[in-house]
């Protein structure tokens, strides 16, 4: 297996097939099944069946699964979930060795995202005349969104949501800026959905300046991509910046795209099935809905309505969709080794050093509990990063605790971190606190109230040094840990492989 570094040095994408020809959701599926972790399901039910099946096989086997003959569709209309569910199957996505481990795929990570800052503009999307999406249309009074897989995936969700995985593109009145945005999208009627885009985000910040001028927001959405789409559409890409910008400098080419017949928008060429129209001033009940933290603290709220004006289709589509809810869920895992390199990157960027290694846990829905491990070089230096790691952008939406540990902890394994806060900490000396930081509103314990702004809901952090006391390491009086030494488990291992393996 290739180093880390050997493998990023110039693009992640090795696989000299992609740089002739762009790879879509089709050819990722084949090679997963390659890798033995796909499985088919035929017959499923839309009502819970798909949404349970979906959670039950992130919290065991972790497979893709590939459903068809879904309850009261055609045969052929697809659905995928479990797309990015372990270091594997994202490292496949960026065109990566999928034997790499979750620390691995970070440090795989840094140097590529590091680059990206000084790549911008160098491998813009490229418009090409024709997708395979625009074989089958629906336009106008033909358009009907309900002859798609709609799945009930919770038991108190509000309604059938088609949109969980799509990727939503919009274009900023006042610019070329493209932005590409994962929004659940909830059916309400065969030509109408409701979405729930939070003031912060992009496609928001878009759609409010057509507002503001009496105009809808013209909308284009992916609902099956290939995932590295998905993979960026759900991270938060800098004001500005397009995420097809990103996919071209993560592959090393120009991410192919359509001009959408309705809204002239880029649409990823290798999309599946395509909605065009407008997103509108007009207000729906939209939810509640089982998000990402694991909680129905949205409820229903009334939300923008989006009017689809068109749907392109290929033939025997597949929709991708995952089932959020209490971690580890569908698409939880994504963006643990994406946040912590980036975090990583961002605090070295700091001035800070010493960093060995970081990991954000899906526990914590990859924003609430991030460990550190740290070399330390002075008394205050894992204070010092963990106040960072609280407040720097890369860590601070979402955040609650941050965990510095020695580097003799592996960060990703919560087993070794917590036997570190348990045996190197003395609670009231070594948890620090930021109060009245930066609170999310579908945070269950941010208080909300009748005329709150986003602006002004607050969550504290904490900060737990479980490192050695930084006077006792570097004394050697702290207590030695209790393990075989390496040579002596590699000798055990290779006499007892049969049995341990």
């Amino acid at each position: 297996m290739k180093s880390p570094a050997d493998q990023t040095q110039d693009s992640p994408i090795e696989d000299s097939s992609s740089k002739s020809r762009p790879q879509d959701l089709r050819d990722w599926l084949e090679q997963v099944e390659r890798l033995g972790r796909l499985k088919k399901i035929p017959g499923a039910s839309w009502n819970l069946e798909v949404g349970v099946l979906t959670d039950l096989n992130v919290k065991s086997r972790k497979w893709t699964l590939l459903f068809d003959e879904i309850e009261d569709y055609p045969a052929g209309y697809r659905l995928l979930t479990g797309c990015l569910i372990d270091a594997a199957r994202v490292a496949l996505t960026l065109g990566m060795s999928p034997e790499l481990n979750d620390l691995q795929l970070v440090e795989a990570l840094r140097p590529v995202l590091d680059q990206v800052g000084s790549s911008i503009g160098q491998f813009p999307s490229i418009e090409v005349s024709d997708a395979p999406f625009l074989k089958n249309r629906q336009e106008g009074s033909e358009v009907n969104i309900e002859a798609f897989p709609s799945m009930l995936w919770h038991e108190k969700d509000g309604g059938r949501y088609l949109g969980t995985v799509d990727a939503v593109v919009t274009r900023d009145p006042d610019s070329d800026w493209v932005n590409v945005g994962t929004y659940r999208m909830m059916v309400h009627d065969e030509r109408h959905l409701g979405t729930h885009i939070n003031t912060s985000h992009h496609a928001r910040l878009h759609a409010e300046k057509y507002w503001s001028r009496g105009e809808d927001c013209p909308v284009a959405i992916s609902l099956g991509q290939h995932p590295l789409i998905s993979l960026l559409a759900g991270m938060e890409v800098p004001v500005g910046v397009c995420e097809y910008d990103y996919a071209g400098i993560l592959t090393g080419r120009r991410y192919p795209v359509v001009k959408g017949p309705v809204t002239g928008l880029p649409i990823p060429a290798d999309s599946e099935i395509v909605l065009e129209g407008y997103l509108t001033q007009e207000l729906k009940g939209e939810g509640p809905f089982g998000e990402f933290m694991g909680y129905y603290a949205g409820g229903t709220i009334e939300n923008p309505v989006v009017k689809v004006e068109a749907v392109y289709f290929r033939d025997d589509p597949i929709l991708l969709g995952t089932a959020g809810g209490r971690p580890p869920y569908d698409y939880s895992y994504y963006r643990c080794p994406l946040r912590a390199a980036m975090l990583w990157n961002a605090l070295e960027s700091s001035g800070v050093s010493g960093i060995q290694g970081a990991w954000c846990h899906e526990a914590g829905y990859s924003r609430a509990w991030t460990v550190l491990a740290l070399e330390q070089a002075y008394m205050g230096h894992a204070e010092q990063v963990g106040h960072l790691a609280a407040q720097l952008p890369e860590g601070i939406f979402g955040g609650k605790y941050v965990v510095v540990v020695d580097t003799d902890i592996d960060p990703t394994d919560i087993d070794q971190v917590l036997w570190a806060i348990c045996s190197r900490t003395d609670p009231a000396e070594n948890i620090e606190f930021i109060r009245n930081s930066w609170g999310m509103n579908l945070d269950p314990m941010v208080k909300i109230g009748p005329d709150s702004r986003l602006g002004e809901l607050r969550m504290s952090r904490a900060i737990i040094n479980a490192c050695r006391p930084f006077d006792r390491a570097i004394r050697g009086d702290f207590p030695e840990v209790v393990e075989p030494s390496a040579e002596m488990k590699e000798k055990v291992f290779e006499k007892w492989k049969e049995i341990l393996e």
